[in-house]
């Protein structure tokens, strides 16, 4: 009887065991964030530790405007954008804190779109989660969920929970895969590089506004805010640089952001940091607009490549950026990320030719 007993339980662990494997599984590659912020953000925890010399947080002003490939190209330093759509000020500090559990960067690029925002921007549960699902600190995911997630806590340590109704999407699977090959890769080809490839309906440049004039923050983000420079001065980063990437100026919306950019840069400098507001470079970048933007705040391709060519020559002025000493197996992983950036370029200009393009 004993013998019985025995293998049943046996084949009782092992039925779990199984299960419990198919839902891990499940979890890591399908019933998770798949989308691009949530492949970006895996393939930042695949880089080896202190490997990144310079890092880009933010929205999705970084990932469509900046190229890890390309700023390592023009100067062999090597960088990651740490950056997802809607990114509010609210997550910022959590987001340093997981950036320094694995890397130690010469310079950290703090770009503050997300300071800007209203309340319903400040605490959007999607942003909540993109953060959530990947971060690796668990005394912070959960200090994070308890203040600002939803009222299905247990979902964000265990994704198959949200995700499970979404199953039957297709291109689920093509993402799922995509994930499954950059881990077993180890990195990303791209460095979390998004895109856009077509304009968005053209809209004329407002002209009538101040440039200089400030506007009060949201009494939520600027208390963000000052909870994140809190954090930059306990950080040992050499170099943090607070920026505003390119827009264009097409709405009230556009200045009202302006504004509040101007008041959060006093703020920054205030505590002691550099705050630049890079829209001014276009010029100088020979950026164009609206040519080269897909809309009001992101750019296409082109830009993407104009402006990260500029933010390589002016980083490299401004703190004397060397080339990221590397051993020949990050070597050949960097230049294989240029290879694949490269051959983005003849796609993009094939891509932006068909009636469908978007990104």
């Amino acid at each position: 009887m004993n013998k019985i007993y025995i293998k049943r339980l046996i084949k009782i662990l092992s039925l779990v065991l199984v299960l419990a494997a198919i839902v891990g599984i499940s979890q890591r590659y399908y019933m998770t964030n798949i989308s691009n912020t949530g492949i970006r953000l895996r393939g930042f925890y695949l880089e080896e530790p202190d490997s990144l010399d310079v890092v880009v947080l933010g929205s999705s002003e970084v990932y469509s405007g900046f190229s890890a490939g390309e700023f390592y190209k023009k100067t062999g330093v090597t960088s990651y954008p740490y950056a997802f759509e809607g990114n509010p000020a609210t997550l910022w500090k959590y987001e340093l804190r997981e950036i320094l559990h694995t890397q130690t960067p010469k310079l950290l690029i703090v770009e503050m779109n997300g300071v800007v925002y209203e309340d319903d921007m400040l605490y959007k549960e999607a942003s909540i989660r993109y953060l959530a699902d990947k971060m690796t600190l668990l005394p912070e995911k959960r200090e994070l969920v308890s203040k600002y997630g939803s009222d299905e806590p247990l979902s964000y340590f265990f994704p198959i929970m949200k995700y499970h109704g979404e199953w039957l999407q297709p291109e689920r699977m093509g993402n799922a895969l995509t994930l499954l090959k950059m881990d077993l890769r180890g990195h990303s080809l791209l460095k979390g590089t998004l895109s856009h490839v077509k304009n968005a309906p053209y809209k004329e440049e407002l002209t009538d506004y101040d440039p200089a004039a400030e506007q009060d923050l949201h009494p939520d983000a600027d208390r963000f805010l000052h909870d994140f420079l809190e954090e930059c001065r306990e950080s040992d980063i050499e170099h943090i640089l607070f920026v505003r990437f390119p827009h264009r100026m097409t709405r009230d919306k556009s200045i009202t952001a302006l504004e509040r950019f101007n008041r959060a840069g006093r703020i920054v400098e205030e505590y002691g940091y550099e705050y630049v507001n890079l829209d001014q470079f276009c010029p100088e970048a020979g950026i164009k607009k609206p040519d080269d933007f897909f809309d009001a705040d992101h750019m296409m391709l082109s830009g993407q490549i104009k402006f990260t060519d500029f933010l390589a020559d002016y980083l490299t002025d401004r703190y004397g950026l060397q080339p990221t000493q590397l051993s020949p197996a990050q070597k050949e992983e960097w230049e294989d990320c240029v290879k694949y950036t490269d051959a983005l370029y003849p796609y993009y200009e094939d891509r932006k030719e068909r009636p469908d393009a978007a990104k």
